[in-house]
């Protein structure tokens, strides 16, 4: 017995030599690590805030749930352009493969927005500003979702901001939460920007609602440069709430080319049934 427990107290002393009780595992090698102060990614953020117009041409895949969050539609493979200019117009427009049909033409101003399906023969209008969800996904769908990802707004001047770290998966972050403080007092984080640690860009924007609730959430992928301004070739647009994601891809950006007024004309077809959602909107232009 003595023998036994003696040879036992060795294995475990000498365990990786008995090979039973061990297994050993190559990791990956481990990312780059590195830092940037708050006045630095502050900078990074006025550069991308500093863009005032875009002529790009996208590619888009749109992915719809059901009502019970338990499926999940993608409309796939349409191309198409984006149009926008501060500080709050925009206009985008997807077709089918060969530009066969129209899928969508997309138009607002800031405050109102038209969408038209030539396909339903239908043009949806509205405020910008949702005051429901509905349970037609695609009707919480507004150019502005699209315009706070892609054309970000400056740091408010009346904004503060924090620096903390943060991990997803295995990747660190820097996060810059953007503060402010309202009327009455209160402080509220409005936006959350996540800084890759490997290579100090911008890889996620969170936006908050008033209840601190995560409306927006933006992963963005392959910063480039047009005009000698940063752009993301690749965007994924996350309205969980509203139960849609957009996937953007973005070509020939054309920053801050000049963008005519008409560009944001929505000529539509005389007769066409225009359907008023999300609240009763003052009635839209149809030039």
């Amino acid at each position: 017995m003595f023998l036994r427990i003696s040879a036992v107290a060795v294995c475990l002393t000498v365990a990786p030599a008995c090979g039973v009780l061990t297994t050993t595992t190559r990791l990956p090698p481990a990312p780059s690590i590195r830092t940037a102060t708050k006045a630095e990614l502050l900078e990074k953020i006025g550069r991308i805030a500093s863009v005032q117009s875009m002529r790009a041409t996208i590619a888009v895949t749109l992915s719809v749930q059901n009502n019970e969050r338990d499926r999940e539609t993608a409309y796939r493979n349409v191309s198409g352009a984006l149009v926008t200019r501060r500080p709050g117009l925009i206009r985008t427009y997807a077709e089918t493969p060969g530009g066969i049909a129209t899928v969508y033409d997309m138009v607002s101003d800031g405050k109102l927005f038209q969408v038209h399906l030539p396909w339903r023969n239908r043009v949806y209008e509205g405020t910008t500003a949702i005051s429901h969800i509905s349970e037609n996904r695609v009707e919480n769908i507004r150019p502005q979702h699209l315009l706070e990802a892609i054309m970000l707004d400056p740091i408010g001047e009346r904004s503060r901001t924090l620096l903390d770290f943060n991990m997803y998966g295995r990747s660190g972050y820097q996060v810059l939460h953007e503060v402010e403080e309202s009327e009455d007092g209160d402080l509220r984080i409005r936006r959350k920007f996540w800084f890759s640690r490997s290579d100090l860009t911008l890889s996620r924007l969170m936006i908050l609602d008033d209840g601190a609730e995560l409306v927006t959430d933006v992963w963005y992928r392959e910063w480039l440069q047009d005009n000698g301004l940063p752009y993301p070739r690749y965007l994924r647009i996350e309205r969980t709430k509203d139960g849609y994601r957009v996937d953007l891809q973005i070509d020939k950006p054309g920053l801050n080319q000049p963008v005519p007024d008409e560009s944001f004309d929505l000529k539509l077809p005389a007769g066409i049934v225009v359907e008023r959602i999300g609240g009763e909107p003052a009635p839209a232009s149809n030039s």
